[in-house]
């Protein structure tokens, strides 16, 4: 964990996107020919890895407590004949999972939760005759695990939604859409954004780049937008990036941090003062906890909404943030879709130490505080392994 002294100065490489490389591996496991390019350390990523073969062998996988790691997983073990079990942490198991039985129920596939386990019992999909309905009401790795698992079918599969309104995380599917049809899923989209799957759907040869996970680096973005500078190599330009969290760019200029980018390089340095903002973060909700921070270190009222989804994530992120961003001496205001937070400079509260509740980016941002100057230990730094292991290291950087 980095110290108080010295200011922050990093130039580096970050690990390729988790949630993209997940989604590559899932496509792969239904090609030999597709080779992908990049890499991550990060446990959810080494999870997936392991997974995937065991099924195949009808092993029972561990899918710790990553989200996207059992939900794809499941959709997965459901196109191999036979009975297979997941397991997972209580927490994540504990997060919704109707979704998930009720499209698998549609496939004629049985699945039931049995406190840490999940099994699964198939004989392969069978056709729906008529549309998938699936509910992204709570999230869209639903959808995402289907279309990523809807390759070589015997049968078109076309994908409807329910409460179509309230769909979340928009960005995060349309990320979806692109690695699908960049991978050789000739879908065919309608009007109101249902999907089409020809049959026989096949994976197209080739390499496919994995950018860098932009999520890992706002939070060290953010550290430089309060303590000094950070240079991200191989950043995708603007317009080239699959992540929704590329945002963050803008929302820094907005907050008047030191941005510049240019021959895929992004340069941060310290904001002479941070401003308040406005900003929903309907597509890209794994901002929150770090940009709560920073809100809170600006001077004036900032209000984050349109993420009431954030309840269901690693911890109820609204809550926890709320207590990270009181225990600095600032007051907030919480809703259902996120926070309103009276920020200002300095003038930190006692110390404290700050438990993350198991979710890394809590822990993310809780160590943005610190590099501000608040008086934060946070307890189980690990957590940052689900995500992005190198972070204490780079987090440590000094000039």
């Amino acid at each position: 964990m980095s110290g108080a002294s010295g200011g922050f100065d990093y130039r580096g490489f970050i690990p390729s996107s988790k949630s993209l490389m997940n989604r590559c591996l899932t496509v792969a496991s239904y090609a030999d020919q597709l080779q992908i390019v990049g890499d991550s350390g990060c446990e959810d990523v080494q999870k997936m890895r392991a997974a995937l073969p065991a099924l195949v062998r009808g092993e029972e996988v561990d899918c710790g407590s990553a989200g996207t790691v059992f939900r794809f997983l499941a959709f997965r073990a459901s196109r191999i004949p036979g009975r297979h079990v997941l397991t997972g942490t209580a927490r994540l198991l504990s997060r919704p999972q109707e979704t998930l039985i009720e499209i698998l129920e549609q496939l004629g596939v049985r699945a039931r939760l049995d406190g840490t386990r999940f099994v699964v019992e198939s004989e392969g999909w069978r056709d729906p005759r008529g549309p998938l309905v699936i509910d992204r009401s709570k999230s869209s790795q639903f959808a995402t695990g289907v279309l990523l698992n809807s390759w070589l079918l015997d049968f078109p599969l076309e994908l409807a939604w329910k409460n179509e309104l309230d769909a979340v995380s928009e960005g995060y599917w349309r990320m979806t859409l692109k690695i699908a049809r960049d991978l050789g899923m000739g879908f065919e989209e309608s009007e109101r954004g249902g999907i089409r799957v020809p049959a026989r759907a096949a994976v197209k040869r080739g390499r496919h780049w994995v950018e860098i996970d932009l999520s890992s680096a706002f939070a060290v973005a953010a550290i430089a937008s309060v303590s000094g500078r950070a240079v991200f190599e191989n950043f995708p330009a603007e317009g080239e990036s699959l992540q929704p969290d590329r945002v963050f760019v803008r929302v820094l200029e907005r907050m008047g941090v030191g941005v510049r980018e240019g021959g895929n390089r992004l340069t941060v340095t310290r904001a002479p003062a941070l401003r308040p903002i406005e900003w929903s973060l309907r597509d890209c909700p794994d901002l929150f906890p770090v940009l709560s921070v920073l809100c809170s270190l600006a001077d004036g009222t900032s209000k984050l909404y349109g993420a009431p989804h954030l309840a269901y994530k690693e911890s109820n992120r609204i809550a926890k943030t709320a207590e990270l961003i009181e225990r600095l001496g600032r007051r907030c205001e919480t809703s259902p879709e996120g926070m309103v937070i009276h920020g200002r400079a300095g003038d930190f509260g006692p110390a404290f130490e700050f438990d993350p509740d198991q979710d890394h980016r809590l822990a993310f941002a809780a160590e943005v505080a610190r590099a501000a100057g608040g008086p934060v230990r946070v307890l189980h730094p690990e957590v940052v392994n689900k995500s992005f292991p190198e972070f204490w290291e780079v987090a440590g950087s000094r000039s």
